[in-house]
């Protein structure tokens, strides 16, 4: 048999010679360089695609290919066994205006090296025939790469510049329609080619900002502008004390950043798990990857912006907003297109480098830098999407010991199973290891060629978006180039990551009692001697996958009856040898004493931030609730659920919270005994506000049922498991968390009945109605302007009154009427009109939502068809000819019929509803009503009839429940939304309403207007 390797070329011969004979000249295919006849050049030949290389353009050494050449096993080269090549794009032959070929690639490439140096300016995209005609060019753009146009080389180019130059501001304070004005101009210069002149335009808008004012707002001002934005996260950034300022872009910070960003290493055919030809995957993986994907992935991509300055917002708006319903449904069409070529073809990477580059910025570490990227949206979104359809796989291929991966509850029960390891007598210690510049020092090359092994079915698309470098942009133009590991913003960096260090792990597993990582956070527990050998090992053996432990930040937490055996058995290492504790995944592991300061020193931080909250507060307490209930209260959050035995070391915060944040919240009266009340949730008439001494330990023991399976597997200690294995493991966490909710659900129950009991009789028929659904939805929303979900902070204040019939301050004692001003009979009087304004806006809203959902022939107040002759069984059937109902509509039940419905808002505080449960209330209410239409609209009109009742606490009847879920279905198919988005839409909606029109009740005025304009001042001088 003759030898597969040799160290001379053999030409036009699928099997080489013993010998080495050449009769004509050949290349490598990897340097071009011919070997001639006779050459003794070293070389190596691949038995999958039958073509010589040169042992270094094949990522030989020369040991490695001393052992090669000798050997008598197959031996396949990158393209078989690595990273196989693309296609190249299509040629730019086409023309766009003016403009054709190279002109194209060359000013587009001219305008892009301009705008990522430019600051944020983008004005929100208009609705109506601009708006459209921009996202329908971005689809046009999306398209032309994806089915691979003559336009395909600069199509990625073209959407990440269209951004900044047609959403520039016309100027700082433009208006809407200047908006619409610019957009539509600059629109037609770009279907014309100038792109020239709109960057100079753009330019110019740009030195202004420069040159402008720079001054800050206020951390207040700052705080409820983000949060009115649904920017949750970076408003609590606001809030913290600790956050690292970036740094002026200077040439020492261009040199730092540089040196976090290394050249890429040579390939190590050590580190690679296999060498023959990857295994194939089908295509139709992808098929169910479709728009609805891409637009669940639009609505949970946050955060900033990347080089081309398109937000989160903007790309959210394009697909998902109902002013762009079919735009918007091409444009996800197109993207999920889009995505699945990147996961099943190999493309050309010149043409994905405007949608791979990154923001860097740098942070002051105190010392050192720390570099943040921030990824294009778009990227983020395809990575989102690509992610979430490969989760199974992903979690499958990094197996249960790497628990980055996406696995619900992975840090918990990581930080459970260490914790339990660690309490076992046999257990002599634990080693956190730490890596140095982790992420951004992984062996791409090598880590790129595994994945096609370990998971075939996400390596296509990981080697399009990582087998070129990728340019980081500062904000001064200027760049820094990541060759090597992955890159920061990118959704597909963390599970890449998880899946490449599996080898690594395999290595260490016959040298470890217990080891497990959490992305690069690798830890080992056990006999210390065993410990010693996983580390040397980490040290031997990660440099080859990309990682590089740092011993002077890796901490060995040991027994103190080991101490000496420790710093005897590492001794030679800079390994931290402690007895104290040690910080693991955010949780402290260790020594009672360690744990406690730890949290105080959490607790100590976090009360700061309620403090400052408070402060905000007093001018803003709807963004101040909001901010505590989706971003603060989270924060310690994840410690009860990791800690056992904290409760205690919460009293700091509750007296913060009690003392401080309540009462700013609600006013200066806030009665004390209204604690327990705001623990509860506020679907159960609380404000979800919860009392931390009592909260932790329920979360601690809830945490440990709920990742109770996946615990017990991470101690098996078992690296791979099976697809069946893995659909029982998430069978046994579904029935654990399951559970778990029943039993919390009972307990929120019992503390609700307790809460109950203490009240007044009347109180507790007030409870009834805010504990009911739909009574809080206003509660539960993020403060969004664009929604006209905003509440100044009389507005919350009084709504937190009336939820909790707490009295009112500066309401006159009588009433216009002469009757005492109580609050019941703030709601039932009729002067100021204030009844038929809460009656009207709910009735205007239905109607508009009938219009959004698509309904035909939506009318407000429809005249009923007259009586001629036709007799009703109840007398109480409304007869009169000129009868009208609150609004009608086609297309609700179904395609034809119509239905009619009448509106009813009863106050809940009037006696003859207060005196009835709330549920009789509600039916007493709507059977008035189909007893008054019901019977004329059914047999007069051949239609349906819906009573639509609400309570002024915002409680629905249950007809108008189903009435509402239809209208809701009929939402979501038209605009795309899921279901439930669109009935979590339509009850805030009513809620707001609601809240609003019941509030102007209370404050509105029905005095005399000539009698309040003259008790004014006279000393007004007129000019």
């Amino acid at each position: 048999m003759p030898k597969k390797k040799s160290t001379a070329h053999s030409p036009n011969s699928a099997s080489p010679p013993s010998s080495p004979v050449s009769t004509s000249n050949d290349s490598c295919p990897t340097c071009n360089i011919d070997f001639y006849q006779d050459d003794h050049t070293p070389c190596i030949f691949c038995d999958h695609c039958l073509l010589w290389f040169h042992p270094t353009c094949a990522g030989l050494s020369d040991i490695e290919y001393e052992r090669e050449k000798d050997s008598t096993e197959d031996w396949y080269c990158h393209n078989c066994a690595g990273i196989p090549d693309f296609s190249p794009a299509t040629p730019l032959t086409s023309t766009w205006g003016d403009i054709s070929g190279q002109a194209i690639l060359s000013e587009l490439s001219t305008a892009y090296s301009e705008i990522v140096g430019w600051r944020p300016n983008l004005f929100k995209l208009p609705k109506g025939n601009a708006g459209r005609a921009f996202v329908s060019e971005v689809n046009r753009l999306l398209n032309a790469w994806t089915v691979r146009t003559d336009l395909e080389m600069v199509a990625m180019l073209a959407v990440n510049t269209i951004g900044a130059l047609l959403l520039q501001k016309p100027g700082i304070r433009s208006t809407q329609k200047e908006n619409i004005n610019a957009l539509s101009r600059r629109l037609e210069l770009w279907k014309a080619g100038k792109f020239s002149e709109l960057l100079s335009e753009s330019t110019a808008i740009q030195k202004k900002l420069r040159s402008g004012s720079t001054n800050s707002e206020s951390a207040r001002k700052s705080f409820a502008r983000l949060m009115m934005a649904g920017r949750v996260n970076s408003a609590m950034r606001v809030l913290s004390t600790s956050q690292s300022a970036p740094l002026e872009v200077t040439p020492e910070l261009i040199e730092k950043l540089q040196s976090k960003h290394p050249a890429a290493a040579p390939l190590s055919r050590k580190h690679l798990v296999s060498t023959v030809p990857a295994p194939s995957f089908e295509n139709a993986t992808f098929d169910s990857l479709d728009g609805v994907a891409i637009k669940r992935a639009a609505k949970s991509t946050r955060g900033g912006c990347g080089p081309s300055g398109m937000s989160s917002e903007l790309w959210s708006r394009m697909l998902c907003s109902k002013a762009f319903t079919k735009e918007g449904d091409d444009l996800s069409f197109s993207l999920a297109r889009l995505t699945r070529r990147l996961c099943t073809e190999l493309v050309d990477p010149t043409t994905l480098s405007p949608l791979l580059a990154c923001r860097l910025i740098g942070l002051n570490k105190n010392p050192g830098v720390r570099p943040i990227g921030i990824g294009e949206v778009l990227r983020r979104i395809i990575g989102r999407t690509v992610t979430q359809h490969l989760r199974s796989e992903i979690i499958l291929s990094a197996g249960p010991l790497q628990l980055a991966a996406g696995q619900e509850g992975g840090c918990e029960a990581a930080i459970h199973a260490m914790n339990e390891y660690f309490e076992r007598d046999e257990t002599e210690a634990v080693l956190c290891a730490d890596a140095s510049n982790a992420f951004n020092v992984l062996n791409r090359m090598t880590c790129l060629i595994n994945m096609r092994y370990l998971c075939p079915e996400f390596s296509i698309f990981l080697i399009n978006i990582y087998r070129s470098p990728v340019k980081l942009f500062l904000y001064n133009g200027k760049y820094v180039l990541s060759c090597e590991g992955t890159t920061q913003g990118d959704n597909a960096a963390a599970p890449f990551y998880a899946i490449s260090l599996r080898p690594l792990m395999e290595d260490l597993s016959s040298c470890s009692d217990f080891q497990l990582f959490y992305a690069d956070d690798g830890a080992s527990a056990g006999k210390l001697i065993k410990i010693r050998e996983w580390w040397q090992k980490l040290c031997e053996r990660g440099p080859g996958y990309g990682y590089f432990p740092n011993g002077s930040k890796s901490i060995l937490l040991v027994k103190e009856q080991n101490r000496q055996k420790a710093i005897d058995i590492f001794a030679g290492t800079d390994v931290i040898i402690t007895t104290e504790g040690v910080r693991y995944l955010g949780s402290p592991i260790g020594t009672s004493d360690f744990k406690n300061n730890f949290v105080c020193e959490k607790v100590e931080e976090w009360s700061k931030q309620v403090k400052f909250l408070s402060d905000i507060a007093s001018s803003e307490p709807q963004c101040a609730y909001s901010g505590y209930t989706f971003g603060l209260s989270k924060k310690w959050l994840f410690l009860m659920r990791t800690t056992a035995g904290i409760a205690d070391l919460f009293t700091p915060l509750e007296t913060c919270i009690k003392d401080s944040f309540i009462p700013a919240l609600i006013g200066p009266n806030t009665p004390p005994n209204i604690r327990v009340l705001c623990s509860l949730p506020a679907r159960d008439g609380g404000l979800g506000i919860m009392i931390p001494t009592e909260q932790a330990a329920a979360e601690y023991d809830n945490s440990y049922q709920m990742t109770q399976p996946l615990k017990e597997l991470i101690l098996e200690q078992t690296l791979l498991i099976s697809e069946k294995r893995s659909e029982l493991l998430l069978w046994e966490a579904k029935g654990a968390k399951a559970a778990v909710l029943r039993v919390k659900r009972s307990a929120q129950n019992a503390e609700k009945e307790q809460a109950r009991s203490l009240l007044t009789a009347f109180d507790q028929r007030l409870f009834e109605e805010i504990s009911s659904r739909g009574a809080s939805s206003w509660l539960t929303a993020l403060p969004l302007v664009e929604h006209g979900f905003v509440l100044n902070k009389q507005q919350f204040r009084d709504g937190l009154l009336l939820r909790y019939n707490l009295p009112f301050e500066g309401i006159p004692s009588a009433c216009a009427c002469g009757k005492s001003n109580t609050l019941e009979h703030c709601l039932s009087c009729a002067i100021g009109g204030y009844v038929y304004l809460r009656h009207n806006n709910i009735r205007d809203l239905t109607a508009n939502l009938l219009v959004e959902a698509g309904c035909k022939e939506v009318t407000v107040e429809p005249q009923l068809l007259p009586i001629t002759g036709e007799t009703f069984q109840f007398k109480s059937t409304i007869t009169v000819n000129s009868a009208r109902l609150d609004v009608s509509a086609r297309s609700v039940w179904s395609d034809l019929d119509k239905v009619f419905t009448d509106i009813r808002v009863f106050n809940s505080l009037a006696p003859t509803n207060i005196s009835q449960t709330l549920k009789n209330t509600i039916r007493r209410h709507e059977r008035e009503k189909v007893l008054h239409y019901d019977a004329r609209v059914v047999e007069v009109e051949k239609a349906t009839f819906t009573p639509l009742v609400f309570s002024t606490t915002g409680v629905m009847g249950p007809r108008a429940e189903v009435f509402y879920k239809k209208l809701a279905e009929l939402l979501a198919k038209k605009t795309g939304h899921t279901y439930n988005d669109s009935v979590r839409y339509i009850r805030l909606r009513l809620s707001f309403s609601l809240l609003k029109t019941v509030l102007i009740s209370i404050r509105g005025f029905r005095g005399n207007k000539w009698t309040r304009f003259c008790s004014l001042t006279n000393d007004i001088n007129l000019i």
